[in-house]
């Protein structure tokens, strides 16, 4: 009987083990560089069509700047003919800065340099328009703080105007601003999403009373909300299979001071094996209308390195543990 037991009891953990490895493997693969990409369409795209022709890599900018490790995290504004896409650069240093390409077209890009280093890591340069000025909100974690810049030279000259969220390291903050709702959500290493309100732009930005949107492998936001007439689209990182292995989508709806959150569109970027740029996996969208027929967008992704895999026994293990608590959370 005991026998009988101890192998119920062994099938029923290899299956468990089965199930967490097919989720999350247990052997991960090694990625490499980031590039950036972009496209456009004339509707909100059902499903993200990558474009292995419209990539601006590593290679193209280590040719402009040979210090380049990689360009990463994208994001866009459109300021009367040209587009500004400002990322994440990557050079031979310890810590990253925010670089900048422009294009008059949507289609071939120009790099312009660097537009704001510190003595701190930045990266996610979520850049937008606000009465008449241009701000960013970047990832400055490792000032123990959400930092508002300004700038005063558009798109250059960019310096700290405010601190939104004081003693605190959280990574990628994403914020929405309109005249009934300025939220934003970032979240910190445990793997957990907090959104946090305020009244505007330079109010006093608090924890929402349902302070934890997302846990787990699918809790850290990976580009701008986009507003559609349904409420707000969110992208989502997801790492699964490895750190930046894919976006997915999430819908947050806000009424009468709280918000549900749904997952509405899985994988919406993944990697993709026939882009050698994009072949270990996508974590970035930032996706606009530009007007009532054109949507424009611009992802990233990054390539592997080589076909090995390394060993990662209790990553998998923890973050199936956190993907449970999340179902729970938003079920």
């Amino acid at each position: 009987m005991k026998t009988k037991h101890l192998l119920l009891i062994l099938f029923f953990g290899l299956a468990v083990l089965a199930i967490i490895n097919y989720r999350t493997p247990f052997l991960r693969q090694d990625g490499g560089g980031w590039s950036v990409g972009y496209g456009s369409s004339a509707i909100y795209p059902e499903k993200m069509q990558v474009d292995k022709k419209a990539v601006y890599s590593i290679e193209m900018l280590k040719a402009q700047n040979d210090s380049t490790v990689f360009l990463a995290d994208p994001f866009f504004v459109k300021e009367k003919d040209t587009f500004y896409l400002f990322f994440e650069h990557k050079k031979n240093k310890s810590n990253a800065d925010i670089s900048l390409l422009t294009s008059v077209d949507g289609k071939k890009y120009q790099y312009r340099g660097t537009v704001l280093t510190q003595k701190f890591h930045l990266s996610y340069p979520q850049v937008f328009k606000y009465r008449n000025a241009f701000y960013m909100v970047p990832e400055s974690k490792q000032s123990n703080a959400v930092l508002l810049y300004k700038a005063h030279r558009f798109p250059y000259d960019w310096r700290i105007c405010d601190t939104l969220v004081a003693g605190v390291q959280l990574v990628d903050p994403s914020i929405y601003l309109s005249d009934s709702l300025s939220i934003m959500v970032a979240s910190d290493y445990a793997k957990n999403m907090y959104v946090y309100e305020a009244d505007s732009l330079f109010g006093k930005w608090k924890l929402h009373k349902k302070p934890i949107a997302l846990i787990g492998t699918e809790s850290r936001a990976g580009g701008r909300f986009f507003a559609d007439k349904k409420g707000l689209i969110l992208p989502v990182q997801n790492f699964t299979k490895g750190y930046g292995y894919g976006v997915s989508l999430y819908r947050f709806s806000f009424k009468d001071g709280s918000y549900t959150v749904n997952r509405e569109r899985p994988f919406f970027l993944m990697a993709n094996e026939y882009i050698k740029e994009f072949n270990a996996g996508m974590h970035h969208l930032d996706i606009q209308r530009l007007d009532e027929t054109h949507y424009y967008y611009v992802y990233d992704g990054n390539r592997l390195n080589s076909n090995s895999k390394s060993l990662n026994l209790w990553g998998p293990l923890k973050w199936n543990y956190l993907d449970l608590k999340n179902w729970m959370l938003i079920n």
